[in-house]
């Protein structure tokens, strides 16, 4: 399934889009903040494209043609909720790319799958995730203290939440 936005496409992962991927998971910056290292070489892109393909709610986020990221929504059916995850590759922040596929997820996760509860969790010093959660009217719950074991360390996380009135009462809700 695809979802069409402004300047932004989410489709499902294609094993084509290793080599857009590769220079973008290489990127020590981009890395900070995920629970991967970056890659060492087209193999390692590979093996994280085998946790993408042909999964149900988790897209390719296409820019100008390219694969420039990731975007999920994890759902708990039981619990009709679900946490928002991505990653963006650094030539495309700071252009809108991650806030237009988050509103196209939150669209359809509120209005196709009627959740109830979109969350995002993001380590305590990613300042811009934080950011722009809030921009786009998620609320912070709290700090979840050594939350997840990442990368040898455990990391304390911060957790989001927006309830599907407080989507609709955005403006251009």
């Amino acid at each position: 399934m695809e979802l069409h936005g402004s300047g932004v496409l989410l489709r499902p992962f294609r094993w084509e889009d290793a080599p857009d991927l590769l220079p973008l998971c290489q990127d020590e910056e981009l890395t900070r903040f995920l629970a991967w290292w970056p890659h060492q070489s087209l193999e390692d892109t590979y093996r994280m494209l085998e946790g993408y393909v042909g999964q149900e709610h988790q897209w390719a986020v296409e820019v100008e043609g390219r694969a420039a990221g990731w975007i999920a929504l994890l759902v708990d059916w039981q619990n009709q909720i679900a946490e928002v995850a991505t990653w963006l590759g650094r030539p495309y922040w700071g252009r809108g790319v991650n806030r237009e596929a988050k509103r196209l997820v939150l669209d359809y996760g509120f209005g196709t799958l009627n959740l109830q509860r979109i969350e995002s969790i993001t380590h305590v010093e990613n300042v811009k995730a934080q950011k722009g959660l809030e921009k786009l009217g998620f609320v912070r719950e709290g700090v979840l203290r050594r939350y997840r074991w990442v990368k040898g360390w455990h990391w304390d996380m911060v957790m989001y939440s927006l309830m599907p009135e407080e989507w609709l009462r955005r403006p251009g809700g």
